[in-house]
């Protein structure tokens, strides 16, 4: 099974994931060593459970903040399962990084703008 993405407007590569009952694109982020963070306002309506508190972060910039740290089912790879994912106002798309890509290969093709997850 592959989940298979796109570059979105910004030419940056991005895949898209069920997340309850709605679609939610994610930037592919290899610099990001979490697994999924999303902003606050994205965050409101889906069913997430918030567990224990805050945990900090670093940006690209080197800025750091502090993110809620909970819990979402997403659909991954055809299977529903619940993954651990930070929320926070100081991010403004949510974000996949590279935890979530632990025994999977991702491939980015600059060339013909096409982005794929496939498992190792």
């Amino acid at each position: 099974m592959t989940i298979e993405g796109y570059f979105n407007a910004r030419d940056e590569p991005v895949i898209r994931l069920e997340v309850g009952s709605s679609q939610i694109e994610f930037l592919v982020d290899t610099g990001f060593n979490g697994g999924l963070i999303i902003p606050d306002q994205l965050a409101e309506g889906l069913d997430i459970k918030y567990d224990k508190g805050l945990e900090e972060f670093c940006s690209a910039t080197g800025e750091t903040f502090l993110a809620s740290r909970c819990t979402m089912e997403i659909t991954w790879f055809g299977e529903a399962i619940r993954v651990p994912v930070a929320t926070s106002e100081k991010v403004n798309e949510a974000i996949l990084g590279g935890n979530m890509l632990k025994d999977y290969r991702l491939t980015i093709d600059y060339g013909r703008h096409t982005v794929t997850i496939t498992a190792s």
